[in-house]
């Protein structure tokens, strides 16, 4: 008994060695697409500053807003993305040639750093290389022209928000 032990144990390993060598294995890929977000959303499409007049009949050197404008922008481009203000000289409304220069223009994310001059080709407000999904607080001041013509004034501030 002892030999046939001796001859089938050894068979029985080579047939487990050999079973478990002819093992076979299969694989399967998983796909997930993520689209690519821009977004850009303004909290309003009016600011109204109001008057240079104090009360008095002061005239101010210089009015600015109160309230925030709140732009959200959501970027997940993979080379980064940058949010762009521009704006347009601002034009009597009824007289189209009367206008008060766009530099007369800041722009900053809090009542107390509106230093930003609007330079004519605009500036970038932020940016980044990676995804972004916030908001930001944008107040604007106006500095009263050298002798200007009465009248109501309006400029179009345009937000950009460019993938990279």
């Amino acid at each position: 008994m002892r030999r046939g032990l001796k001859l089938i144990l050894p068979m029985l390993l080579l047939v487990l060695l050999v079973g478990s060598a002819l093992a076979i294995d299969k694989t399967h890929d998983i796909i997930v697409t993520i689209p690519e977000i821009l977004e850009l959303e303004l909290s309003t499409d009016l600011i109204d500053l109001g008057s240079f007049i104090e009360v008095g009949g002061v005239l101010q050197e210089r009015i600015a807003s109160t309230t925030p404008l709140v732009v959200k922008y959501r970027c997940n481009y993979p080379n980064g993305w940058e949010l762009r203000v521009s704006a347009v000289d601002f034009v009597n409304s009824e007289h189209a040639d009367l206008k008060i220069p766009v530099d007369h223009l800041s722009w900053g994310t809090t009542p107390e750093t509106i230093e930003n001059v609007m330079a004519s080709g605009g500036n970038v407000v932020d940016s980044g290389r990676e995804p972004v999904n916030t908001s930001v607080n944008i107040y604007y001041a106006l500095r009263l022209p050298d002798n200007p013509f009465a009248g109501q004034y309006r400029s179009t501030v345009t937000y950009t928000l460019l993938a990279l």
